[in-house]
């Protein structure tokens, strides 16, 4: 299978040398390679062609390779990135990217060739649209999955996830829930009130097959926006008919969502 790959390095003899060691790994006259050596030309290249896999160098002029990687995934989520540098201490930022691959300079062919091997999204895969929960934001929380009301089996799970789905996909660590959630001195008590919460959001979801919204990180917590369509984000997003739907009524239920009507109001 042919692939289109895309090198992005300030430096040129970098650049080749990284084209010749994929060359050796996974010998094949159908692969087809595209070159940048900043940021703007590697966004027009993967604009402009279908590329399959792109390897990033992180220290490069202006914009670096991280800044390029989110550009990057919004333009294109099938496309696997491999970050490249000479630097260690950008492992973690990298990984939380959820790249494929993260290269030490000067890029060793065992290592690339595992790289290669395991693909965030195989080539050819095809991508299978997630299943998509309806939310509304404006006046009660209310989730739907297809045309069914979701029945929470508990109230703090509601809650958390109402939460969650306000935050846009940014992550909640376990204190910051419990602080805004839970009005508890005692923080054994609201740390256990959250693992119940967690617990029965996580069952009452997969009754529906939607186990993929809730992302847990470590002690975070977030929920995957590609599976939600949600008022509140078309509101923001300012889609068509989206600024009719607000009232001045947003998240009744839950004291703590006051401080976002005064954002929308001003929006």
């Amino acid at each position: 299978m042919n692939l289109n790959i895309l090198i992005a390095d300030d430096e040129k003899s970098m650049r080749y040398d990284l084209k010749f060691a994929v060359e050796r790994v996974t010998p094949s006259d159908d692969n087809v390679f595209f070159f940048a050596q900043d940021y703007d030309t590697a966004v027009e290249q993967i604009k402009n062609n279908s590329i399959n896999i792109a390897f990033l160098d992180i220290n490069m002029p202006g914009k670096n390779g991280l800044e390029l990687a989110k550009t990057v995934k919004s333009l294109n989520p099938d496309i696997n990135i491999i970050m490249v540098t000479a630097y260690r201490e950008y492992a973690l930022d990298a990984l939380r990217l959820y790249v494929s691959a993260y290269l030490l300079k000067p890029v060793d062919d065992n290592a690339l060739r595992e790289a290669l091997d395991n693909l965030r999204r195989p080539v050819g895969e095809p991508r299978v649209a997630a299943p998509k929960l309806k939310v509304t934001c404006f006046g009660n929380f209310e989730v739907f999955a297809g045309d069914k009301a979701i029945k929470f089996s508990r109230q703090r799970g509601k809650e958390l996830f109402a939460y969650l789905v306000c935050l846009r996909g940014t992550s909640a660590t376990r204190g910051e829930i419990c602080a805004n959630l839970f009005e508890e001195s005692n923080e054994k008590k609201s740390f256990e009130h959250l693992k119940k919460a967690v617990q029965s959001l996580k069952k009452d979801l997969s009754r529906y097959q939607l186990e993929g919204v809730l992302v847990h990180s470590r002690n975070a917590y977030s929920v995957n926006t590609e599976m939600i369509e949600c008022d509140y984000y078309d509101f923001l997003e300012r889609k068509p008919n989206a600024r009719d739907l607000y009232r001045g009524k947003f998240l009744n239920q839950y004291s703590w969502a006051e401080t976002y009507v005064y954002h929308l109001e001003n929006y």
